[in-house]
């Protein structure tokens, strides 16, 4: 429940800045695109920030695929390193 109360609030204000740079943007003369751009931007911004658990795992799962890739090699060569020896 706070989770969704900070996000709604996290969008109010993403909106309330958006739509506060619209009007200072249009009364200084600065383009209204680029202020849309960069609503979209925050927008994006939010929406990213809401899957933070998502994209947390899959690093984890990214980290521990590429440690046991990693280890995999290591003893592949160590013990081959080390029957190799055996044999000379």
């Amino acid at each position: 429940m706070i989770g969704r109360r900070r996000t709604v609030l996290c969008l109010l204000f993403v909106v309330a800045g958006a739509g506060l740079l619209a009007g200072t943007g249009a009364a200084a003369g600065i383009n209204v695109g680029a202020t849309t751009e960069a609503a979209s931007e925050a927008a994006d911004a939010t929406a990213l920030a809401e899957q933070s658990l998502t994209i947390a795992v899959g690093g984890v799962l990214l980290g521990a695929g590429l440690g046991a890739a990693i280890a995999s090699g290591a003893t592949y060569w160590y013990k081959n390193r080390e029957f190799e020896g055996r044999l000379q």
